[in-house]
């Protein structure tokens, strides 16, 4: 997408480019009556470690090359693009949705015999992708440098590649997840690359590798959001972006998580201008991830009923629709929840399993059809296993 295209094809798609954005153009919000109640957490604060939380002075101002040198001529022939596809909109035959969840156990934390038993039962419920928590090396990048350091770093690589060689052999994919809601913000900056920084050196020095990286930052959470919530999503935007460019030609599929309510149906945030174009987040992102291959936008479309008013279904129309009107490549992946979180009709939690894999069964049927269904996501891995 970002090659030179010759002036006539430009020209040629310019209409087709206007057309798709009176076709978007053309959405009308709808407030959503509960969007609001799903805003919370993924990651339970029991979880994080400190130092994925706080910032630490002395790394402010550490140097990563992610400055994305983009433009909005640069987004318009992206948009021309895309509108050439506009008519392959069917789902690819023999496509293997994903079926992914996370575990959040502490990868230091895990033994031989409770990595080999988690991957088991998981593969048992069909799950084919592993997102595993490595916030924790953030423990490890703020220790002084020296040997103690790189001990720790090798430690800690090894407990990585050993949960990734067993979960490859179940046909089980790996990715890297990271994330707390202030990494976006100044100041903090610095974890998320060191933590990608980390993911493509691992990935580059192991025969044994992950299949993508995922972020799992809720900006919404902030104190800050409350009072300016455009500039915190904004500065949100431009970590995926910034990411996105820093990933630059390694082989990491890239993977976001984000609430049901980042799209304009909502009316829960606003618009804002990012890269010469205003949108909603969801926008601003299905931007650009489509700049990088394999992308996929995780929604936690968190309902403990799939069908009828405020159903998994209905909040996630939206998300589709929008993918599918702007003929993006990148994948739309449906989260259910089974923790034990507030409120009640968010989780599965208290449910049996053969009710959940009833009802994502309708979200399945619902979506296969469209091309950037990607699949299905549980939230988390012990508590979906620990369904009866």
């Amino acid at each position: 997408m970002r090659n030179k295209i010759g002036s006539t094809i430009f020209v040629c798609s310019l209409a087709v480019v206007v057309l798709v954005f009176v076709l978007r153009g053309n959405e009308t919000p709808v407030p959503h009556r509960n969007s609001v109640d799903a805003q919370i957490s993924q990651y339970s604060d029991k979880y994080i470690t400190r130092n994925a939380v706080v910032a630490d002075s002395q790394f402010k101002n550490i140097a990563f090359d992610a400055s994305p040198k983009s433009s909005f001529f640069q987004n318009q022939i992206a948009a021309a693009i895309r509108a050439v596809k506009f008519f392959k909109l069917s789902a690819k035959k023999g496509e293997v949705r994903e079926y992914g969840s996370w575990i959040w156990t502490p990868i230091m934390q895990m033994t031989p015999e409770y990595t080999e038993s988690v991957l088991s039962d998981a593969k048992t419920n069909g799950v084919n992708a592993s997102y595993v928590s490595i916030d924790t090396y953030m423990d490890i990048f703020t220790m002084p440098k020296g040997p103690e350091r790189e001990r720790q770093k090798e430690l800690f690589s090894q407990k990585l590649e050993d949960f990734i060689i067993r979960a490859n052999k179940k046909g089980i994919v790996v990715d890297a997840e990271a994330g707390w809601r202030n990494w976006a913000e100044d100041g903090n900056e610095y974890k998320a690359f060191a933590v990608i920084n980390y993911v493509k050196n691992f990935n580059a020095e192991h025969k044994n590798k992950f299949r993508g990286f995922q972020y799992d930052v809720e900006p919404y959470l902030l104190e800050s959001y409350k009072k300016d919530p455009s500039s915190v999503l904004k500065n949100f935007v431009e970590l995926i972006d910034r990411t996105e460019y820093f990933m630059a030609a390694s082989t990491l599929k890239f993977s976001v998580v984000v609430p049901d309510f980042y799209d304009g149906k909502d009316n829960a945030t606003p618009k804002f201008s990012y890269n010469g174009k205003k949108d909603y987040t969801f926008g601003h992102l299905l931007n650009i991830l489509d700049k990088r291959p394999d992308s996929s936008i995780i929604v936690m479309s968190y309902r403990n009923f799939a069908e009828g008013e405020d159903g998994a279904i209905e909040i996630s129309k939206n998300e589709m629709r929008t993918a599918k009107r702007g003929s993006y490549d990148t994948k739309i992946i449906i989260a259910q929840e089974t923790g034990d979180v507030p409120p009640p009709y968010i989780t599965f939690h208290g449910t049996s399993k053969n009710y959940l894999f009833k009802e994502i069964e309708k979200i399945n049927a619902a979506f296969s059809p469209q091309s950037n269904f990607g699949g299905i996501a549980v939230h988390y891995v012990n508590a979906f296993l620990a369904l009866k």
